[in-house]
């Protein structure tokens, strides 16, 4: 299991100093894998303790085993992946799967009450997305509005309103634009649905419904710094709540169909 998954797996037990050291070693692997703890400590201005703490809440005994799965993390990350096109596949078989099993209701009834519905997303793929699924939505009769980056400024949220929603699509959910974007919508009380990889991230904390997609990074050799990550699972994502929002209005449609009739 990656580092991140286990991150994930024990989230709701971290207090703000571990994730602070957490997004530190996430964002400095290399460079961790050959500190000490009191150099970590030093770097992320906490104690020994604090560091050795944190490393027991997720699951390990101590620093060490902390700092084994660092380094095979940087294995598996910078090592010649003959097998990227499974791995990919692999990621959108996990996202699928995800969804399957995720209880849509509320995000579908969310959907059908808001008074408006808008879409962002917080690049150039993202926005895509965005209006492949607006796109999507006009098949069943549902206007979403979509907005360039460019133009979420202070006129969108002069105009958005409590009761409408708002869809933000961001990969890790922690880019300065769209947390800010999410701040001020949850102090206007309006409602978000973020699309992203972490479960953990500061938009999907400041969202009402969260849809979390697994991606896949790969390396093409082992000497490069550079990665590919493969973001067609969000399309998977669009695809599929569109589906399962087209299901939530034909059930809602013959309930009240049936109520009539008696």
């Amino acid at each position: 299991m990656k580092l991140e998954e286990v991150v994930n797996t024990y989230y709701d037990k971290l207090n703000y100093n571990d994730l602070h050291i957490w997004q530190y070693i996430r964002d400095n692997k290399e460079k961790c894998s050959s500190m000490s703890i009191n150099e970590l400590a030093l770097e992320c201005n906490v104690s020994r303790t604090t560091i050795l703490r944190f490393a027991k809440k997720i699951s390990f005994d101590g620093y060490s085993e902390l700092k084994v799965h660092i380094k095979l993390d940087l294995e598996k990350g910078t090592k010649m992946e003959n097998n990227s096109v499974e791995l990919i596949a692999e990621g959108y078989v996990r996202t699928i799967e995800e969804i399957s099993k995720k209880d849509f209701g509320p995000i579908c009834h969310l959907i059908y009450q808001a008074k408006r519905v808008f879409i962002f997303g917080s690049g150039d793929y993202q926005m895509a997305v965005a209006r492949q699924l607006k796109r999507l939505f006009l098949h069943s009769g549902d206007c979403f509005y979509d907005f360039d980056a460019i133009t979420l400024n202070k006129e969108f949220f002069n105009i958005v309103e409590a009761d409408d929603l708002v869809i933000l699509i961001s990969l890790d959910g922690e880019s300065k634009n769209i947390v800010s974007i999410a701040k001020n919508l949850k102090l206007m009380n309006v409602s978000v649905i973020s699309i992203s990889k972490l479960k953990n991230s500061t938009l999907a904390t400041l969202s009402k419904e969260n849809i979390y997609i697994k991606n896949t990074s790969i390396h093409f050799d082992n000497k490069s710094t550079q990665s590919f990550e493969s973001t067609a699972s969000l399309y998977l994502v669009a695809e599929l709540l569109f589906v399962k929002y087209s299901l939530f209005k034909n059930k809602l449609a013959f309930i009240e169909s049936d109520q009539s009739i008696i």
